[in-house]
């Protein structure tokens, strides 16, 4: 992607206050790259939702060919447009910076999908590690605004050494030309197929946003060749095809002084309370539209619980799709004109829309709920009754599987790293052996850090290997996301679990 990239800074310099206001005026061109990359979870996770937001279902034949268009097109330029939506407000973005331990730092940002400025959000995480002997390394570089550079000198991590682009999702390497060209003496590593579609450029990204003369370098899959392992810092890499053209790729790092795991989609932790970033401007407000439980509800705008449900509800809408507590005029459970009309007698119409709220959620379980049920897509497979709540809907997704408190998300799980379960057990059971120290996991999204072991993080891994989440409950609760997946597998979009679709070496 071309950027304007107009400042530079060079490693173990403390940048003046010049690299702020450079950050601030950089802005993405309107040059965009012909070689996008592949869809991630969160890009794919919040192009499902505006997918859902813009049609009501339609009888099965109907839906299943609407289906196959939509999911020709949920690639490279889906979540191009979806992550638009923070690239475009470079410079005022917020910003969170957190210690979490000695020699480990995260940066905290959002974002959610163009246009909807009280959408659901989704936090964004880079995370900066200390090297022994001195430096560091940046892995899914952030935008770098004014706010974000100053707490970087701040903090005196500028002496940037490498730039590590974990994964071969576009939001987590978007703004790696910027710090290329911040820190040109920083070397730039990227996933091995991070530019491998439509054809295999390797590491040279033909009209990309990188500085003429900048190298990039593949990360190996054996880290004994990666410059960081001599530095505390190791790394473990996995590969799975999980559709033609189409890749789940994965750089997870291990901080051997911090025993600290390191990864971008491989797991989320999900708090009650929402990330801080979220409750800062323009996210607050996102949260705050989905405080409700149907239009007419009346909400007091000033309360921390009207927050915490606000970024519950949003967030399981982010994660489980479609839940079965939700009815919705994109499910085709509402219907428009009966929205409208209560739109025009909303009570808060400034939370958004003028009152549009096109949601009902149920907030407990109904008596007659049948919570182990999965709900099929038939046209009248949800109604006003019989629901599940989303408070124990969130309570079981914010659980995490078999007691480790986090989880491989949902997508990542049933339509990715799924498709090869021999390769994914083998990894699982790598990671004890390789670390056995780790104390906790740090994620590019949601909340972080997790309190952790080693046992914890391959468990969590290895139940993917099993199929969906227990208990039954859960299980219920991804319905929208296993019907999507058997649909792309009968139809050939995802393959089918296979042995030989993924590669990874210890």
């Amino acid at each position: 992607m071309a950027l304007a990239l107009p400042s530079q800074v060079h490693v173990g310099a403390a940048p003046d206050r010049s690299l702020a206001a450079d950050a601030q005026r950089s802005r993405p061109s309107s040059r965009v790259s012909r070689v996008q990359g592949t869809m991630s979870l969160q890009s794919a996770m919040l192009g499902l939702s505006f997918a859902a937001a813009s049609s009501r279902r339609r009888d099965m034949r109907t839906s299943c060919q609407s289906s196959r268009r939509q999911v020709l097109t949920l690639g490279p330029s889906l979540t191009l447009a979806t992550f638009a939506g923070s690239a475009g407000a470079a410079g005022s973005a917020p910003t969170v910076m957190k210690k979490v331990a000695d020699g480990v730092h995260i940066f905290d940002q959002a974002y959610g999908i163009p246009g909807l400025e009280v959408g659901a959000n989704i936090p964004i995480r880079m995370t900066v590690l200390s090297l022994e002997g001195g430096g560091y390394l940046v892995y899914n570089p952030c935008n770098p605004t004014a706010e974000c550079m100053e707490m970087l000198r701040g903090a005196g991590l500028t002496d940037v050494r490498y730039i590590v682009c974990g994964t071969v999702a576009i939001e987590h390497k978007y703004y790696a030309p910027q710090w290329a060209k911040l820190f040109p003496k920083a070397e730039v590593w990227v996933s091995p197929r991070t530019f491998s579609w439509p054809v295999d450029f390797g590491p040279y990204v033909p009209f990309g946003g990188f500085a003429p003369g900048t190298t990039l370098q593949k990360v190996p899959k054996d880290s004994s060749l990666a410059p960081w392992r001599s530095k505390g810092v190791d790394h473990l890499q996995l590969t799975v095809d999980y559709a033609p053209r189409t890749v789940f790729e994965e750089t997870m790092l291990f901080h051997e002084p911090s025993n600290t795991f390191v990864c971008t989609d491989m797991l989320i932790g999900l708090s009650d309370e929402p990330p801080e970033i979220l409750t800062r401007s323009p996210y607050k407000e996102g949260l705050l539209y989905f405080a409700r439980n149907e239009p007419l509800e009346k909400v007091d705008v000033e309360s921390r619980q009207v927050l915490k449900d606000g970024y519950q509800k949003s967030t399981l809408l982010l994660n489980n799709i479609n839940p079965r507590s939700l009815l919705s005029v994109a499910a085709g459970d509402l219907t428009v004109p009966d929205e409208l009309s209560l739109a025009s007698k909303a009570p808060q119409p400034e939370l958004g829309y003028f009152g549009w709220y096109p949601c009902n959620w149920q907030d407990k379980d109904s008596p007659c709920a049948k919570l182990d049920d999965r709900v099929l897509p038939n046209k009248d497979a949800k109604g006003f009754e019989c629901r599940p709540g989303w408070r124990g809907e969130w309570e079981r997704l914010a659980a995490g599987v078999e007691g480790t408190g986090f989880q491989v998300p949902s997508f990542v799980a049933e339509l990715q790293i799924s498709r090869d379960p021999e390769t994914l057990e083998s990894f699982a059971r790598e990671i004890p052996r390789r670390w056995p120290k780790i104390q906790r996991v740090i994620s590019s999204h949601f909340t972080s850090p997790l309190p952790a072991t080693s046992e914890k993080v391959s468990k969590a891994i290895l139940s993917v290997c099993r199929g969906p989440p227990g208990p039954a409950a859960r299980t219920a609760d991804l319905s929208a996301i296993l019907n999507f997946r058997d649909y792309l597998e009968q139809n050939d979009l995802i393959y089918k679990p296979q042995k030989g679709r993924g590669r990874w070496t210890a």
